[in-house]
């Protein structure tokens, strides 16, 4: 099949395609089609907002947790006069 054939097969299918649109447009069968994809795009974004909420909920308390075990770990080394670095001190002979 040349490479003409091929183009004019797509125009014409291009075309086909936009007469049936336009017509089912003018008749009203795509109305509803519209609404339902509309409906459904607002359900989208709103399980995404409150999925994006929840992220951000758990990342703070994750964060506010960390921050309470380092100022733990923190005053726990302050009060026994030991640094904060994990490591227990060695005695000598």
């Amino acid at each position: 099949m040349s490479n003409k054939k091929m183009i004019l097969g797509i125009a014409a299918g291009v075309a086909a395609l936009a007469v049936v649109g336009i017509i089912l447009k003018r008749k009203g069968y795509l109305d509803g089609v519209i609404d339902k994809a509309e409906a459904l795009s607002g359900d989208l974004a709103d399980k995404y907002q409150s999925v994006k909420e929840t992220a951000r909920k758990k990342f703070d308390e994750v964060v506010n947790k960390g921050g309470e075990i380092a100022d733990k770990i923190k005053s726990d080394g302050a009060a026994t006069g030991k640094a904060a670095t994990g490591t227990t001190p060695t005695a000598t002979a």
